[in-house]
């Protein structure tokens, strides 16, 4: 038996480690002869794999690997093989049996594999990610193997397809759809937890050359993040996906209204089948910027603050407020939303600041002046300085902070006035 001394052991990123020992091969082979899971035994976390080193021991033969696919928990950091490199061991444990040796030092040499598919296209991927993330290799539908290997591009990848008419671009969630060109081709995609592009190889090579050669450019290597997706969750475990952050506010304004319908006996809708028209064109942004997030703030001022009943919407303000404010005749829709929202957490005002609350829709109101409006520079630049103020950014160039924080704070809004219409309904 070869002493297990500590320069065998490897540290994986996040300080994990990769140290297992096994007591013969019977041993190795009832633990590890079953397909690997993407969720952790331990914690029932999330499981993603990683390129990692390491050290294997069956009985008295060690194995070192310099690069060895394992599986990683993303939330408590516990270890395990990958199938690849169960099949890796078990081949190496073999011949160094059959060569009598003890310890062997084993490097990946680089070799990359290429599946039928798309051979032609020189694309860049890992074969070791259709191994090794869980699922992958395990597929009945296609006869020839490769079909399911995640092939990774920058988001520019896709912007194309997004502007040119000839395609049909869809987001169904924030971070999965489809793309498709007229009646010839419709394939799936996903947004990894690393902000990648991911198409599967074989619904690649369903393509139009000149349609694949757009996304060529922009084809990288494999960061192999692929169980944290709602790409991975919808194609290998067929869990629906939520609508995206920015419809999710616009049907949380639906539920605002159908719980005052249902309070109040009132109805706030307005053009409903325009706002409903609005919500169906809506293309979320791929890529954050002042240009692409222009859309998003037009449609959400038009459903959120211009699709609402103003004098029904004033009517709601009489019955939750027993001592009206001076000149409410005159108020406009965020006006009211206010006014509302103040009466209806009556009692919790001084545990809630109802300003900051209400504060995401007058901001929504100043940026579709900023981008739909006239105005002069002078002006400009005031709402610019407040917006940088309200949202604590260090310039108005922070676009992605504006625009998360911005969704994240309409969502808000609209869970309070949902939940303190319901608890009014039940006091009453």
């Amino acid at each position: 038996m070869v002493t297990f001394i500590s320069r065998l052991s490897y540290k994986l990123k996040g300080g994990a480690q990769l140290r297992l020992n096994f007591k013969n091969y019977d041993d190795y082979y009832s633990k590890c002869n079953n397909y690997s899971s993407h969720e952790c035994s331990k914690c029932k976390g999330t499981k993603e794999v990683a390129i990692s080193e390491g050290t294997v021991i069956i009985a008295d033969r060690i194995m070192n690997f310099e690069d060895i696919p394992v599986l990683k928990c993303t939330f408590c950091g516990a270890v395990s093989l990958a199938d690849h490199s169960k099949k890796m061991i078990d081949e190496c444990y073999k011949y160094m049996i059959k060569e009598n040796h003890l310890e062997g030092n084993h490097k990946y040499n680089g070799y990359r594999k290429k599946f039928e598919y798309c051979q032609e296209d020189d694309l860049i991927y890992d074969h070791r990610d259709y191994y090794s993330i869980p699922g992958l290799s395990v597929d009945f539908e296609h006869s020839i193997e490769g079909f399911l290997t995640p092939v990774y591009f920058t988001k520019k990848s896709v912007l194309h397809f997004m502007h040119d008419p000839d395609y049909e671009f869809r987001l169904f969630s924030d971070t999965y759809g489809q793309v498709g060109y007229k009646d010839e081709w419709i394939v799936p995609f996903g947004i990894n937890s690393e902000d990648k592009i991911v198409f599967w190889l074989g619904d690649l090579s369903y393509m139009d050359k000149t349609s694949l050669n757009i996304l060529k450019p922009h084809n990288i290597e494999s960061d192999h993040q692929l169980t944290r997706s709602e790409f991975y969750a919808a194609q290998l475990c067929c869990m629906w996906s939520e609508p995206n952050r920015e419809l999710r506010v616009c049907y949380k304004k639906c539920d605002f209204y159908n719980a005052v319908k249902k309070a109040y006996h009132l109805s706030l809708e307005h053009l409903e089948s325009e706002i409903k028209e609005q919500m169906n064109r809506f293309q979320k942004p791929i890529v954050i910027s002042e240009k692409t997030i222009e859309p998003t703030i037009n449609m959400l001022h038009k459903v959120l603050i211009e699709g609402v009943n103003i004098k029904e919407l004033r009517n709601l303000y009489l019955k939750v407020e027993v001592s009206p404010a001076e000149g409410y005749e005159d108020w406009k829709s965020i006006k009211l939303y206010e006014g509302i929202l103040k009466a209806l957490m009556k009692g919790n005002i001084e545990k809630l600041d109802i300003t900051s609350i209400i504060g995401p829709l007058y901001l929504l109101n100043d940026l579709r002046q900023y981008y739909d409006h006239l105005l002069s520079n002078e002006k400009r630049n005031v709402i610019k300085e407040n917006i940088i103020k309200t949202f604590n950014l260090e310039s108005f160039e922070e676009i992605d902070s504006l625009y998360e924080q911005l969704i994240d704070g309409l969502n808000m809004l609209f869970e309070y006035f949902i939940l303190a219409t319901n608890n009014q309904s039940l006091d009453q």
